[in-house]
């Protein structure tokens, strides 16, 4: 709950000395350790934010009764404790940076899918690795440096034609894989991510969205839709900590229940299964959860959801079988109804018609702008 503005001084003062330990702020448990690796990061040409650094102080301390959430260095690691977000000094680019095992599968699977042979393909929705290295202390420890990525729903979609590009993505990206003998083994919706820089072109705060990264923390930031952004955003799989390659030819069976989809029926400790089989079943999931069951008019995903979600394994289609099935039913599709707008399950009647109105009109502008270079300057400021 938030304070209201009687009680914000109050509430500010309180925070700042629950956060107090002596004469130290405190940062959570999972950002201490990456405190005390920003010396050898920034050695790596990786610079964290100043709430990372050793020695930090908050920078609110410097003004009278302030809002801290108006400050940058106020916003905590977003991350799970292993991940955290750093600029690139040689360029600039706000990026990821991962801590791992040395010689896990997710360092060997990512430099694969990142070698450039591979990477030029554009079947390959696999997130690229830009960098690794090891620990300067921990041999065990290295650490992988990769795009910062958003999540899929952030922003949500809006029309049906992104869906229909986030779903010929995926299922493109995932048959990839299977062809190069890899199972994802977790390609549940936290491991799909999104290329979001064509929808902010002046990039995001990684940790709070709303505003520009430093050093112009102080700039509100803005985004485009999918549909109007000038350029596509592309889907990619993360995460390879529970992938597994496999020897062409070779054994294509595995054992183990983790994963964040807990519903896959064949998951056993015990009993060997096709773990490019789960692969399917699981996104057939992320179908179902992100999008069917969140919207309108989104109906023709149902077959396909069925037959990725059969329980028996053998009854499932292979990923390449599914992209094609897919593609059928892309083929159908006509273009008024890939101009529809998602409209949400839990919507009111009066919300629905008139976000279908507003809809309407916006996509019929954003395509005669692109299509004859025509534009209202004033009526482009509401769609984008």
């Amino acid at each position: 709950m938030q304070p209201g503005n009687d009680d914000a001084q109050a509430f500010f003062a309180a925070r700042r000395e629950e956060l107090r330990q002596g004469d130290q702020w405190k940062l959570e448990s999972k950002e201490e350790r990456w405190r005390d690796k920003q010396p050898f990061l920034a050695s790596r040409g990786y610079s964290l934010r100043p709430r990372f650094h050793p020695g930090w102080r908050p920078s609110w301390e410097l003004h009278q009764d302030p809002d801290p959430r108006d400050f940058e260095d106020y916003w905590p690691l977003p991350f799970r404790n292993n991940i955290i977000d750093a600029t690139r000094d040689s360029d600039g680019l706000v990026v990821c940076i991962k801590r791992v095992q040395t010689g896990s599968s997710e360092i060997e699977i990512g430099r694969y899918f990142s070698s450039p042979s591979v990477r030029e393909d554009a079947h390959n929705h696999c997130i690229p690795i830009l960098d690794t290295f090891q620990d300067d202390t921990d041999p065990a420890i290295s650490y992988i440096v990769m795009p910062f990525l958003k999540k899929i729903s952030q922003p949500p979609f809006e029309i049906v034609d992104e869906v229909l590009d986030f779903v010929e993505q995926v299922l493109e990206g995932l048959a990839f894989m299977h062809e190069h003998d890899v199972a994802h083994r977790d390609a549940a919706e936290t491991n799909i991510l999104m290329d979001a820089r064509p929808l902010y072109p002046q990039g995001f705060h990684p940790a709070y969205p709303h505003r520009l990264p430093l050093p112009n923390w102080d700039k509100p930031s803005t985004s485009y839709t999918r549909l109007s952004a000038p350029g596509p955003v592309r889907y990619y799989f993360s995460d390879f900590g529970m992938s597994t390659r496999f020897s062409p030819g070779g054994p294509r069976l595995v054992t183990g229940e983790l994963g964040a989809e807990r519903d896959v029926p064949e998951l056993s400790s015990t009993t060997p299964y096709d773990p490019f089989k789960v692969d399917v079943f699981v996104l057939g999931k992320v179908f179902k959860d992100q999008i069917h069951d969140k919207y309108f008019r989104v109906g023709f995903l149902g077959p396909l959801i069925a037959e990725m979600m059969q329980r028996s394994p053998s009854d499932r289609p292979s990923a390449q079988e599914a992209l094609q099935q897919w593609r059928h039913i892309r083929a159908r599709m006509w273009l008024i109804q890939r101009a529809c707008r998602l409209r949400g399950r839990d919507e009111s009647l009066v919300y629905a018609i008139i976000f279908d109105v507003l809809s309407f009109i916006k996509v019929i502008y954003m395509l005669t702008k692109r299509f004859t270079g025509w534009s209202l300057s004033w009526l482009g400021m509401l769609f984008t």
